[in-house]
């Protein structure tokens, strides 16, 4: 069995490298030919390019694109494995992420989706906090995203059936492919920590706060109004940028 993970990226170069050297780390500990890892760059201009040359253990191609999921869907478009997932450039995998991930795909082939628990780590910090993704309810995911996108992984039978991101959407295109997938697949869930996600104040969603909840109040609202997800962006375009500020700094210190 054999996964494919896909890495959008845009002038992350910065931590590019960190994300790399996780994955082939989790291969290592998955076995060789496991893991395939391609990385798919929107035409960065702060030597990331430069980087992926030099490494012998990822496919790439680099060259502009119309975001984020376009990006991603061109890796999957290009991956072969039996296992699919993404991994933005500057979030980590632990290093049995993979086979943890792939012995559970082995022990319940009912299983369509694989999800666990994730950290979220301050910038270069080193701090580390556990997120817990807890058992799948619908309930949740139509009022919130709780799960840690990179700590999620699904069978190609899913993405035959169900196609790739909404390209559409820039910020919130996995809570609506998780939406998609509802009731309609079977998720199991590892409860341990199995990826990490770097907040830190260069990234997209850090940067434009109130354009993603806004987007994400579009997209929960396309089959009827509901007050709660344009309050939540509303809340967030008012307050938001700094109570996360505030957040931050208190966990940090």
């Amino acid at each position: 069995m054999k996964l494919s993970v896909i890495t959008p990226s845009l002038n992350q170069g910065r931590y590019l490298a960190a994300c790399l050297d996780s994955v082939r780390a989790a291969a290592a500990e998955a076995g060789p030919n496991e893991i395939e890892h391609i990385v798919i760059d929107g035409g960065s201009s702060d030597g990331t390019v430069d980087l992926l040359r030099v490494r012998n253990d990822v496919r790439w191609a680099s060259e502009r694109d119309n975001g984020q999921s376009h990006a991603i869907n061109k890796g999957l478009a290009m991956a072969s494995g039996d296992i699919l997932a993404y991994l933005c450039a500057d979030d980590l995998y632990e290093p049995d992420a993979a086979q943890k991930v792939l012995c559970a795909f082995a022990d319940y082939p009912d299983a369509d989706v694989v999800y666990a628990d994730f950290y979220f780590l301050e910038g270069d910090s080193g701090r580390k906090r556990r997120k817990s993704s807890a058992a799948f309810r619908p309930d949740n995911l139509r009022n919130s995203n709780p799960l840690g996108q990179p700590a999620v992984w699904w069978r190609r039978r899913i993405y035959d059936k169900f196609g790739g991101f909404d390209e559409s959407l820039h910020y919130c295109m996995d809570h609506e492919y998780w939406l998609r997938l509802g009731t309609n697949v079977h998720w199991h869930y590892l409860p341990e920590a199995l990826a990490v996600s770097r907040l830190h104040g260069d990234a997209k969603t850090s940067r434009q706060l109130p354009a993603m909840w806004r987007e994400t109040a579009q997209m929960l609202t396309r089959d009827g109004w509901r007050l709660k997800p344009w309050w939540d962006a509303y809340a967030m375009a008012a307050w938001g940028h700094h109570y996360y500020c505030l957040k931050r700094w208190w966990v940090s210190r």
